[in-house]
């Protein structure tokens, strides 16, 4: 029985660990993509930076508010991290499509300029 318990705790830390839908990391959505085609960007590009970012960024730092950057500089702040997370060419390059798409998408939602 203790075993069990145990076990359903653990699972219930997993669960909780995994979530998809992170503040700071929206999921990939029609709307998403629709803002990723302007950096050239496709779905499973986008996924596959979202899933730089959710898996590889947090183990440095936490996740930080895309919207709060300027798009300018996103590329040269994840040049300078890629190195450190040793990623490939194409996880950061589609980590900046996937971060650039958010940020895109975020300032439709703005009221005021970037």
């Amino acid at each position: 029985m203790k075993l069990l318990a145990v076990v359903l705790i653990l699972s219930g830390f997993v669960v909780a660990g995994c979530q998809s839908n992170l503040p700071s990391a929206p999921p990939i959505t029609e709307s998403l993509i629709r803002a990723g085609r302007r950096e050239k960007a496709d779905g499973p590009t986008l996924a596959k930076g979202r899933k730089v970012f959710v898996n590889r960024c947090i183990l440095c730092h936490a996740l930080p508010d895309i919207a709060r950057y300027n798009s300018a500089r996103l590329p040269g702040i994840v040049g300078w991290m890629s190195g450190r997370a040793h990623l490939t060419t194409e996880q950061h390059e589609a980590l900046v499509k996937y971060l650039l798409a958010v940020k895109s998408q975020s300032r439709e939602h703005q009221d005021f300029p970037e």
